[in-house]
């Protein structure tokens, strides 16, 4: 292996602390106190000249950002929290809150927001109010190697409330022609009072074997277009790749550059193609399960990651994507997506055509599932109509209850028909021998009504033909199932147990999943229910699994309404368990698979 440490610096480069991006990063100060004893002037003191002077305790705080301090009421605590604390008057509410060590509030001084700490606890070091990251770009040795430096960036306070920002070399990666090299400045610590943490190393040091772990980037400090084109890369477009246009898509610097090194096309796909389709797929495979099989040595290419959408066997960016340059136009001008281009190409190669206005309304509706209707009916058509049925539905007004709308007899708004309905009522279709050929079937006039009434007629039909045999495979189906039982963060999943709960949630949360039970009793679908765990019994979202894929399918909540920031971070780290073999320690707990962490099952 060549040495490359001695070659990359680690002084971090001029003005990296002034870059905006750092600089808006910290938003935390520190607020440092103590206790202190001031004279008591109270009233008996200023009226008895003979009175005895005496001193009262008070709590002294001085903030980092504006460098002043002010006299604070001292009020006793428990030691957990320093032992004493300070009140602080809220300038909003007017009311008073008592504020210790560890608290996060606002500088009584000058508004800004700190972390707070006892004088004493701090003693003769420091603490961390703040950290961030950033990385910079560099060309080092005379194989004007290019280097991409992550640096750790803190905001340090000491007792005297003076505070500094220290910059520390945490990664590197240094890439040649062909190969790339990481270096690392940081390791995982143990201790056994302060638990995990992270220390730095004095200088590099260089892993054999490593897996990329920077992960997104928005900006790169010091990368300019002359500084690629002096490194041994002058064609990489790195520059180009990490354009503010698209700030809003996450950037993978060190992904890029090693899928340039496998795959010099990609360049003309970036300059001439669909740049925001590289960013989704440079995305879902840095956070596939494959990409850390595929790096865990360095300078195993980027070609073994599953990127084969692509035909990269042609430098014409047309090409690469299965379009014409007609239609690589209009992609360019409508600035495709994954999701997008995948919607066209795929619908392209069943024969059929989407029209511009077409992929504006694909646009406009903004489901991912538009991808199952390929195959399954006219895409165009049902675009179309899935768009004019979302138009008869408004949005819930926060200030109506929905038993108000049941009431009156009124749909309840923000309950609209979308892909996953109607593929739901054209599967149904399918079960009861409706002729789809005929488009007042295929698309009715009220999907939603359409939609109840035939799953109702189909359960009406499948209870009669499995009602003996189906209680025995729900009881198998729930043993082959138990090992994905998970709880985590408050929520909790796990299997369909019966017919009977099957109906109950379908029910309760008015969508079809009752009409699933064949299919989960024999194998076809795997049902699981979340749950909050405070409260085991009441249906929350549902959830399907596709057990060949290890992904899922649909997850739907009350009236079949998307899944919540909480529930999606939920599924992902539940996925994240299942797809590495689902894993319990000796006591029966889920192990999860990035830390080591465990999480209690159900």
């Amino acid at each position: 292996m060549k040495r490359v440490a001695k070659l990359v610096s680690r002084t971090p480069p001029e003005g990296l602390t002034d870059w905006s991006p750092v600089r808006d990063d910290l938003e935390f100060w520190g607020l440092v106190y103590e206790s202190v004893w001031v004279p008591d002037n109270g009233l008996d003191v200023l009226l008895d000249d003979w009175a005895a002077p005496r001193k009262r305790k008070v709590v002294e705080v001085r903030c980092s950002c504006c460098g002043e301090s002010r006299i604070m009421p001292w009020v006793k605590t428990d030691k957990q929290h320093g032992g004493y604390g300070f009140l602080q008057e809220d300038e909003r509410s007017g009311e008073t809150a008592l504020i210790r060590s560890g608290d996060d509030s606002v500088c009584p001084i000058c508004g800004e927001p700190v972390r707070v700490k006892k004088a004493a606890e701090v003693g003769q070091g420091y603490f961390v109010t703040d950290e961030t990251r950033a990385m910079s770009a560099s060309v080092a040795g005379m194989d004007r190697y290019l280097v991409l430096t992550g640096w750790t960036v803190q905001r340090r306070v000491y007792r005297s409330a003076r505070a500094e920002l220290r910059v520390i070399p945490a990664e590197a990666y240094v890439f040649a022609r062909e190969s790339c090299w990481k270096l690392m400045g940081w390791r995982n610590s143990y201790s056994g009072t302060a638990g995990y943490s992270v220390s730095y190393y004095p200088e590099w040091h260089e892993p054999e074997k490593w897996s990329e772990s920077w992960g997104a980037v928005q900006e790169i400090y010091g990368l300019t277009q002359s500084l690629v084109e002096r490194s041994c890369l002058p064609n990489c477009k790195l520059d180009v790749y990490m354009e503010s246009f698209r700030a809003e898509k996450a950037k993978y610097p060190v992904m890029y550059l090693r899928l340039y090194q496998a795959r010099r096309s990609v360049e003309n796909l970036l300059v001439s193609g669909l740049p925001m389709v590289l960013d989704d797929l440079l995305y879902k495979v840095y956070h596939g399960y494959r990409w850390p099989e595929a790096n865990i040595h360095g300078n195993i290419p980027m070609a073994l990651t599953p990127m084969t959408e692509l035909r990269w066997n042609t430098l014409a960016p047309s090409r690469m994507l299965g379009l014409t340059r007609e239609e690589l136009r209009l992609g360019r001008e409508q600035c495709w997506g994954l999701f997008l281009w995948r919607l066209f190409v795929r619908t392209k190669a069943q024969g059929e055509r989407l029209t511009g206005e077409d992929m504006r309304n694909a646009a406009l509706l903004g489901d991912q599932n538009l991808l199952e209707l390929i195959g399954q009916g006219p895409v165009p058509k049902s675009i179309r109509y899935l768009l004019k049925q979302q138009e008869c539905y408004d949005w819930a007004d926060p200030y109506v209850a929905e038993e108000d709308y049941e009431e009156l007899g009124e749909p309840i708004p923000g309950a609209y028909a979308d892909v996953t309905t109607l593929l739901d009522y054209w599967r149904a279709c399918r079960t009861l021998g409706r002729n789809l050929d005929d488009n007042q079937v295929r698309f009715p006039r009220n999907l939603l009504e359409a939609h109840d009434a035939a799953f109702e007629q189909q359960r009406v039909m499948e209870n009669e033909v499995m009602a003996k045999s189906l209680a025995s495979r729900f009881r198998i189906r729930r043993r082959q199932l138990a090992k994905y039982i998970f709880a985590a963060d408050g929520l909790k999943i796990i299997p369909a147990g019966s017919e009977r709960e099957l109906q109950r949630e379908g029910d309760l949360l008015h969508h079809c999943v009752g009409s699933y039970a064949a299919r989960h009793a024999a194998g076809g679908a795997a049902i699981f229910f979340i749950r909050r765990t405070v409260e085991p019994w009441t249906p929350y979202y549902t959830l399907e699994l596709d057990e060949k894929t290890l992904t899922v399918r649909q997850n739907r909540g009350l009236r079949n309404c998307g899944k919540t920031r909480e529930v999606q971070a939920f599924e992902d780290l539940w996925l994240s368990w299942v797809r590495v073999g689902a894993k319990r320690d000796e006591r029966g707990r889920p192990v999860l698979p990035e830390k080591g962490q465990e999480a209690w099952s159900a």
